[in-house]
């Protein structure tokens, strides 16, 4: 796995930015039902919900899941062109406008 990473350099921003972006997502999920659980509000809710495999508490999150495995993709996508398929030769809109961002 480790030489196709090296070798695919986008697929390991692509995993690594959705990798990142789930455990953030995961950790503040748990976080919010950590909260109602010890508050004692997730009991009510889950009785009101009344979950099944079509509530929109379970569909919401499964489709956002995949819309953020799009948009990670899209993100791996566009670090990997900005960090390696950058031309050697700078533009003139960088020389206009790399005096006004400190570079040399």
């Amino acid at each position: 796995m480790k030489k196709l990473l090296e070798k695919y350099l986008i697929v390991k921003y692509i995993l690594t930015s959705y990798a990142k972006t789930l455990l953030i997502s995961l950790a503040v999920l748990a976080a919010v039902f950590a909260v109602l659980k010890f508050t004692g509000w997730y009991a009510g809710i889950e009785s009101a919900l009344d979950l099944q495999y079509n509530s929109p508490l379970i569909l919401v999150p499964l489709y956002g899941f995949a819309v953020l495995a799009v948009l990670c993709f899209f993100v791996g996508f566009l670090i990997y062109f900005y960090k390696y398929k950058r031309p050697k030769i700078k533009s003139r809109f960088y020389k206009v406008f790399s005096s006004i961002l400190g570079e040399k």
